[in-house]
C-alpha cells in the first residue's frame, strides 16, 4: 500500500450531464452567492473573470460528487458593465446546449418529472444598484425552440416570466432592461 493513499478521493464514476451541471449553477450555485455572498461573487467576477467561471462549474460538479472536465469549465465565462439607471450587469455565459424539443413526450411524463430532459440555462445574469439585486436566466424552451426567461427571488422562488429573449447576450440584457425598467 503506498503511504498517501489513505488520502486520495475515491474516483468517481457518476456521469453527469453538461447540460444539468449548468442548470445547477443557474438555479443553486450562483443564486446562493447572489443573493447571500454578493462581495464574494463580485469579488470573483471582477478580479479574476477567467477563473470565476470555471470555478461556480466546479461547484456545481463537487455538489454531485462528479469529476469536472477542464474544457468544459472554461466554456463558462463572466461578462460585465452597466444594465441602465446606474445598475450594473454580472452575466455569466454557459456553453450552447444541444437542441431540445420536448413535444414528443407525454404529457404525464412530462408532469411527473420523469423526462431526462434537461432545460439549459443560455446565461444568469445578476444586476445590482439602488440596494437591490437582482437574477435573471434565459433558458432553454419546452418546445418548439427560443427560450423561457425566469428570475430566482431573493428566498429561492423561481419565477417563469414568459417566452424569453433570443439566446445572445445583447438580446438577454435588453429583455432584462424591459422588464425592470421604469
Amino acid at each position: 500500500m503506498r503511504p498517501f493513499g489513505l488520502f486520495r478521493r475515491p474516483k468517481l464514476e457518476t456521469v453527469v450531464p453538461l447540460t444539468q451541471l449548468c442548470y445547477d449553477v443557474a438555479y443553486f450555485v450562483l443564486p446562493h452567492y447572489a443573493f447571500k455572498d454578493l462581495p464574494k461573487l463580485t469579488h470573483l467576477c471582477l478580479n479574476t473573470p477567467r477563473a470565476a467561471g470555471p470555478f461556480f462549474y466546479l461547484m456545481a460538479a463537487e455538489l454531485r460528487s462528479v469529476q469536472a472536465d477542464a474544457e468544459a469549465a472554461d466554456r463558462f465565462r463572466w461578462h460585465h458593465g452597466q444594465l441602465s439607471g446606474g445598475r450594473e450587469y454580472l452575466a455569466l455565459e454557459y456553453p450552447v446546449p444541444p437542441p431540445v424539443d420536448l413535444s414528443g413526450v407525454p404529457m404525464e411524463q412530462l408532469l411527473e418529472g420523469r423526462s431526462e430532459h434537461v432545460l439549459a440555462p443560455h446565461f444568469s445574469a445578476i444586476i445590482c444598484g439602488g440596494g437591490a439585486v437582482q437574477y435573471f436566466i434565459p433558458g432553454q424552451a419546452p418546445m418548439g425552440g427560443g427560450t423561457t426567461l425566469r428570475c430566482i427571488l431573493p428566498e429561492g422562488t423561481n419565477c417563469n416570466l414568459g417566452p424569453g429573449p433570443e439566446p445572445e447576450l445583447a438580446a438577454f440584457l435588453d429583455a432584462i432592461r424591459e422588464r425592470t425598467t421604469g
